[in-house]
Parts: structure tokens; sequence; C-alpha cells
């Protein structure tokens, strides 16, 4: 179950680029998410995109320049607009528009809706590299700063005319996660937090290594809410199968041993640490410096890692900690048993059934025994155990 606490309203606009049909994959994510979505199409987006499409993928109504004079409820329609959503989300942004607004002009009934609007704006540009860094240009989007807009930077890669360069739009789930950074209260705005995730890997020789299966969706899940609820985050990944988050401060590991290194270094600086990486147990006692050819049979002796966790608790202070207890069985009695040894503030207990998924069942054990049981998708999961322990 989503937890509703975050703004729901989204007026999404679309301007006339070639990149203006990843703004229904924006929209098809805000659905997803349970968040109302109003469109408004200037009239060079809909040489790209048509009001069919964002109805098609749910979209509440969708608005051309000629709604513009139009009338809803008794207000004007670009008053009615600005009113209702709670945030507007330009995407993609072109050169013209972004100019426009830089200058106060109001021809277009996007245009008058964002000088109407006191609402949080994010602006998405998408153009040429030439057209991006003229001066002109980045002289408007300085303006649209000095605004309050959010601008969402252009990646490097392929544009239009299939030049390489800067210009081409962030990637519409990085472009989705920043409009809920904008709608999520902030309820743990000061707080700094310390997230690992994925799997680290030990070295049998160059190219074998011994891993476990984690994905690192947990920890990148719990990262990016904890972000979204205004918390400076610290994210140490090791392998994931998930891209990493942006907006945060990242640091890769390999080795348990090297996430041992960097969380205990990490951990003097944070208030919360939640310890979702999934660190090798067992290492071989040495590793091969050259690959190892195929042989009929082969014995490797393994030794321990370093217990990541309990090293850390050296550490801790009056920091809250949280743990995971990964389990084929007695989930209950192990995360207890976790709880006590790793001197942990809470344990969140799961199933191998978890792992990899989108979805996951987990029990979350505070010091005091106290058991809550949640069901849901990683992100609802991480907004569940937040809110367990700020109380919000």
């Amino acid at each position: 179950m989503r937890r509703k606490e975050i703004g729901n309203k989204v007026l999404l606009a679309v301007t006339g680029g070639v990149a203006a049909y990843k703004s229904l994959e924006i929209l098809r994510l805000l659905v997803k998410k349970g968040i109302n979505v109003k469109v408004v199409i200037t009239r060079g987006g809909e040489r790209f995109v048509t009001p069919f499409s964002f109805l098609s993928l749910g979209a509440e109504e969708v608005y051309t320049d000629n709604d513009q004079f139009s009338i809803i409820n008794g207000s004007s329609i670009h008053l009615a607009l600005s009113r209702w959503s709670d945030l507007i989300a330009v995407v993609p942004a072109t050169a013209d528009f972004i100019a426009k607004v830089a200058s106060g002009i109001s021809d277009s009934l996007l245009l008058t809706t964002l000088l109407a609007s006191k609402k949080p704006v994010i602006v998405a540009p998408s153009m040429n590299e030439n057209m991006l860094l003229h001066p002109a240009t980045q002289r408007n989007i300085e303006i649209l700063k000095g605004f309050g807009y959010k601008i969402i930077e252009p990646d490097e890669g392929f544009l239009a005319d299939l030049a390489k360069g800067k210009g081409r739009l962030k990637d519409p789930e990085d472009i989705f996660e920043e409009i809920l950074v904008e709608l999520t209260p902030k309820k743990l705005k000061g707080l700094k937090v310390l997230v690992t995730c994925g799997a680290t890997r030990e070295y049998i020789d160059p190219v074998r290594f011994i891993t476990n299966g984690s994905s690192g969706k947990m920890g990148i899940a719990f990262a990016k809410v904890a972000r979204r609820f205004g918390a400076d985050v610290t994210l140490i990944a090791a392998h994931t199968t998930e891209k990493l988050p942006m907006g945060m401060k990242i640091l890769r590991v390999d080795k348990t041993e090297e996430l041992f290194e960097v969380v205990t270094d990490e951990v003097k600086k944070c208030d919360l640490l939640i310890m979702a990486a999934a660190p090798s147990d067992y290492r071989p006692e040495e590793m091969l410096h050259n690959k190892l050819p195929k042989l009929p049979e082969l014995t490797i002796k393994l030794v321990s890692t370093v217990d990541v966790l309990k090293e850390a608790s050296k550490y801790k202070d009056n920091k809250i900690f949280v743990g995971f207890a990964l389990q084929t069985n007695n989930i209950i009695e192990n995360a207890k048993k976790k709880l006590e040894e790793k001197n942990l503030d809470y344990v969140l207990g799961n199933s191998i059934e978890n792992i990899g998924s989108d979805l996951g069942k987990v029990i979350l054990m505070d010091r005091f025994g106290n058991i809550s049981e949640f069901e849901g998708d990683k992100e609802s999961i991480a907004e569940f155990v937040l809110s367990k322990i700020f109380k919000f």
C-alpha cells in the first residue's frame, strides 16, 4: 500500500522538441504512482505528440493553445490550472520556450499559466548542443533559476541529427524522481542518512568470484525515499542490477573489505545507517593472480570476511542503526538474534523470495521486541520503515 502523503497534482507541459514523446513515459510513471496529471501541449508540441496519446495513458485532461481563452468553473483556464497544480513540469523545454519565459512573454496557454503560478516549476531542457550552449540560452536558463525554477540539466548523447553532444533530455525516470522530490514533504530535513546496497564480490582469480543474488533494489529504494523526504543521503553501492539514483553522494565498492573501510569512515558522519548491502560472508583464503585453467576438480579454502555491521557498531553512539536479516526459515527468531548481536535499533526480516523482486513482504522488529508486518513494493517498504522510525 502506498502512503498518500505527497502532493498529487502535476501539470505536465510539453513543448515542441523531438524528445516530446518521452513525456508520455513520465506521464505513465506519475499515473502508476497515483498522481493526478493534467497536460498542456504547446502548438509546437502538437507536431510531435497528440492529446489522445496522453489521454490513453491516464491524463485527466489535455489542453492545447486552442483552449487558451476557455473558462473553467468561472475562472480563466490559466488561472484555474495554476491553482489546481501542486507542481508544473515542462518536459521537454525548448530554447524558444526558455527564452519566452525568461522574457515574461505570455502568448500561449502554458506561458500564461506559468506567469500566474506560485507553485514549484521543473524545467527539463532538450535541444541541439549549439543551441543549448549559446550565450543567450545559458543566460535565459540562469534567469529561470533566479525565478526559483529547478532546471534538470540535459545529458550528453546522440541528438536528433545523430550528432553526439550535450542536449539530450534527461532520462524520464530521473525526471520522474525529481518531480517526486519536489512533491514530498521534507520530514527528514537536516538528517544525514547513510545507506548501503548491492552484493560484494570475493575473487578466486582475476575473473572468478564469490557473490550472492542481491540486486541492490532495497537499498536504492531507501536512498531515494530518504532523499525525497529531505535527508542528506550518502549511498555506498556494491554491485547492483539497478541504475543508481542521482542527487546524492555515491561511493562505489567491490569487495567486503572495501565496504567495511568506507562504512566505518562514513558512519561517523551520519545520523541513520541503513545497512541493506549484502556482503559476502566468505572469501578465498588466497586470491590467485592469474586466471585459473579449467581443472577436473578444485578445492578452495574459504575464510570469513569482516562483519561490517558489527564493526560499524563501535561508532554507534546515539545513531540509529537498521539492519537486515535475510533468512530461509525462522525469520523472527533470526531477526531477533541479529538485532541483539549487532546492537541494532531495528532489523528488517525478509525471505529469499524478496531477492531481485520489485515487491516484498517484511517484518520490522525494534529493540524492544515490537513487530510490524508490511507488504508492498520496495519504495513503499522504505516509506513504511522510515515512518515507523521517525513517527510520521
